[in-house]
């Protein structure tokens, strides 16, 4: 479960935003995970509530998840789509399969609330 390790390092890096603004407190925390990152939204965030148990300054950090589509654009026609097919896509319009990923590989903290 690589989402435990992934909490441990957002608790460090939201120690070191609240640390650099002289906050004792972390609220609320967005985050944007593309849905090809490989982290399980769900796992992610039972992870960090228990990592939270656990460092005063995230006691009472909601986390927000913001899940991002996987869009591609096409090399050959540029149209730019969503799909879910992550194996195999095509371009819907000229069924070229020389695409290029636009997003849904995110793994970022956007947003934090500190209590100053």
């Amino acid at each position: 479960m690589h989402e435990l390790s992934i909490a441990l390092a957002m608790a460090d890096e939201l120690a070191r935003i609240a640390g650099e603004n002289n906050s004792g407190k972390v609220l609320h925390v967005t985050l944007k995970i593309g849905s090809l990152s490989g982290i399980v939204a769900d796992s992610l965030r039972f992870a960090f509530d228990a990592v939270k148990l656990e460092n005063p300054l995230l006691s009472s950090a909601e986390v927000t998840i913001e899940e991002i589509p996987l869009v591609y654009q096409c090399g050959d026609c540029r149209k730019t789509f969503s799909s879910d097919d992550m194996y195999f896509p095509t371009c819907p319009q000229c069924e070229s399969v020389a695409l290029k990923i636009v997003s849904g590989e995110e793994q970022h903290i956007a947003n934090v609330e500190l209590e100053v």
